[in-house]
């Protein structure tokens, strides 16, 4: 199953846009998620691993997918979803 990881931090103003939406397309998208903290370990691990200088910042099997809050049809592809409420 693909993997979708959001990097966020709650000063970041354009988190919560990026949150609402992995959260909405998990309810109709069958996919792995998870929200981390930046200044969480796991999250200082993953900006190490991944050179992460922005946030919001989305993994997708292991890969830095997007910067900032996605466009839904570039998203909807990379976790392989055929969007029924498109």
């Amino acid at each position: 199953m693909t993997e979708v990881i959001l990097l966020t931090h709650k000063g970041c103003p354009v988190c919560p846009m990026a949150r609402s939406f992995w959260e909405e397309l998990h309810q109709s998208c069958e996919f792995d998620y998870k929200d981390i903290e930046v200044y969480t370990p796991e999250g200082l691990q993953l900006i190490r691993q991944y050179s992460i200088r922005s946030v919001p910042t989305t993994l997708i099997d292991k890969k830095v997918e997007f910067v900032g809050v996605p466009d839904r049809d570039a998203a909807l592809s990379k976790v392989n979803c055929a969007d029924s409420k498109h």
